[in-house]
């Protein structure tokens, strides 16, 4: 038709290769789709699919795509990913969450303080319980002891009630102190002691 353009149909609509180039303009993706992060929103694909939820992610500049996040009355959710390029159109529901006004609660930095300092203390007496370089006999023997009596580690010996008990931590010839009386109280409750942790041994498989 004379002075119609070469891609013009009849009647001066639009030809197939216009009706193309309108297809790609209405699929590339909108203009600030970072402004919708975290909103309602509903898409529409070239392909016909239709996502609604809440934009979780996007990348346009790498991998271009975009991640809506789903969430069901079940309490699950659900993740659906596109490509940018083939979304034709987004409309929002809801804009993104403000954010909370509300000010932090008031936090008591000297209760924290004193707080810290208990744990601190309570990590410090903890730490004198375990031998250095002790045997699993000797820490053994301590845990026994130390059930009811206080007692220290002084090396590899254990000091209880102003005695010492020294390796190998046999109670009829390994306990030395000025106390007669003392000795023997360690001696009777070392015995107990070990006597049980014998027996609990016997009982374990393999043992």
């Amino acid at each position: 038709k004379e002075g119609a353009s070469p891609v013009d149909g009849e009647g001066g609509q639009p030809g197939p290769e216009d009706r193309r180039v309108h297809i790609c303009e209405m699929s590339a993706p909108p203009p600030n789709l970072e402004s919708f992060l975290g909103a309602q929103i509903k898409v529409s694909t070239t392909f016909g699919d239709v996502f609604e939820g809440e934009l979780f992610c996007l990348d346009i500049g790498g991998s271009n795509t975009v991640v809506i996040c789903q969430k069901l009355d079940s309490g699950n959710v659900n993740y659906k990913w596109t490509k940018a390029n083939v979304i034709e159109k987004v409309t929002a529901s809801s804009g993104p969450a403000p954010p909370s006004e509300e000010g932090l609660p008031h936090v008591d930095l000297r209760h924290l303080e004193t707080r810290a300092k208990r744990l601190e203390d309570e990590a410090q007496v903890q730490s004198k319980k375990y031998g250095v370089g002790v045997t699993e006999h000797a820490q053994e023997v301590f845990d026994a002891v130390s059930k009811t009596m206080a007692a220290e580690w002084d090396g590899e010996d254990i000091k209880v009630l102003g005695v010492r008990i020294t390796k190998p931590y046999d109670p009829k010839s390994c306990i030395a102190g000025d106390n007669e009386q003392v000795r023997e109280r360690v001696k009777k409750v070392l015995e107990g002691e070990l006597g049980r942790i014998l027996e609990r041994k016997k009982k374990q498989p393999g043992k």
